[in-house]
């Protein structure tokens, strides 16, 4: 295709999707501040607060609503070609539908791109600053990541065990903790101890006040007391207890080493998966909304912008809608976490390219 007539496509395109972009985005922020207004005026913070937690939140937003602002430019940009008898005009000049759609279909997959780059470089990090500023600065819930457990028992190593009354993901120490040491199937070594503190130079947890049991088969069990023992143990503490999951605060990076640690320690991680394959899914939904728009222009052929606008919001959020049910089924482990993920934008797709297959696109 003539590079010029690529270009001016494309051009049809960015309009409309910055525009849908600034205005989706600002629905949510504008619902968001009515959410959150009551707790934030009932806690007396200052209005600072609350815009730096609006302006935390955008990153998230923006990663929302690109595919429907993607969806927006499409409806747009392929509309107005037929409104304009640009479509008619290049299949008369020789161009084949689907020529002329493929740089469309391009423009999505670049929004697709930068929604990638929004969703794992920007907005997991500004996303958990929204919510330290809301649980621990307006509501005071100085554990609101779960960092402090009680009662804890995990396994440290192959045949290591520890029991901790209190273990401080926060401050990376355990109170009142106990390590058992097994080999060959038989209790080897114990330690209790008062605490025990991380020590990141040497990557051992070092036991304070406690005592150390020695259960060698061919003696009998020594004892003895120590101020400071630095033990074998190298897990660090991110790995041994985890901190709440926040779907919208982690990237895919820290999903796999999340789901690695789990496996480590035979924890389940039905719901990392599944977020995991969502996550994967996410910037793909660029490219199944501009086959769904281009289904739509070119089967109704025709609608004023203010019908495409409403198109966009109507259709977009019911695939969202089906998105979260996927997720939501695959959490539930209804679904294996690769449908749950993938499985709606398949079925979207497919549909959509009967629908282009119909309008004679292919």
């Amino acid at each position: 295709m003539n590079r010029t007539l690529t270009r001016y496509i494309a051009r049809n395109f960015w309009g409309p999707f910055a525009l849908g972009l600034g205005v989706f985005t600002a629905l949510l922020l504008f619902g968001s501040f009515f959410d959150k207004l009551n707790s934030f005026m009932k806690a007396g913070a200052e209005s600072g607060l609350l815009g730096r937690y609006l302006l935390y939140r955008l990153p998230f937003f923006l990663v929302k609503m690109t595919p429907m602002a993607t969806l927006l430019g499409i409806l747009f940009a392929l509309g107005g070609m037929l409104a304009r008898g640009e479509w008619k005009a290049g299949m008369a000049g020789g161009w084949r539908p689907f020529e002329m759609l493929k740089p469309l279909l391009l423009c999505s997959v670049l929004a697709g791109v930068f929604q990638l780059v929004l969703q794992e470089a920007v907005a997991p990090r500004f996303y958990m600053r929204s919510e330290f500023l809301f649980e621990s600065k307006l509501r005071g819930k100085e554990n609101w990541q779960q960092l402090i457990k009680k009662d804890v028992v995990f396994s440290a190593g192959e045949g290591v065990f520890v029991t901790a009354h209190i273990f401080n993901g926060r401050e990376n120490s355990m109170e009142r903790v106990i390590a058992n040491i097994y080999r060959d199937g038989r209790l080897f070594i114990e330690i209790s101890a008062r605490s025990a503190i991380w020590q990141a130079a040497v990557r051992r947890w070092v036991f304070k006040d406690g005592v150390f049991i020695n259960y060698d088969a061919s003696l009998k069990p020594a004892s003895s007391r120590f101020a400071s023992y630095q033990s074998d143990i190298t897990v660090p503490p991110d790995s041994l207890v985890l901190e709440r999951l926040v779907p919208e605060g982690v990237s895919i990076a820290d999903l796999l080493r999340r789901v690695k640690r789990l496996g480590a320690v035979g924890a389940p991680v039905v719901s990392e998966l599944t977020i995991l394959y969502c996550k994967l899914a996410a910037p793909f939904a660029n490219l199944v909304m501009a086959l769904i728009g281009a289904m739509m222009v070119l089967l109704i052929r025709g609608g004023s912008r203010v019908l495409n606008f409403g198109l966009a919001v109507v259709v977009g959020f019911i695939f969202w809608a089906v998105i979260i049910m996927g997720q939501s089924l695959g959490e539930a482990e209804l679904f294996r976490p690769s449908i749950a993920g993938f499985g709606p934008l398949v079925i979207f797709a497919f549909f959509s390219l009967l629908g282009l297959k119909k309008a004679r696109v292919f």
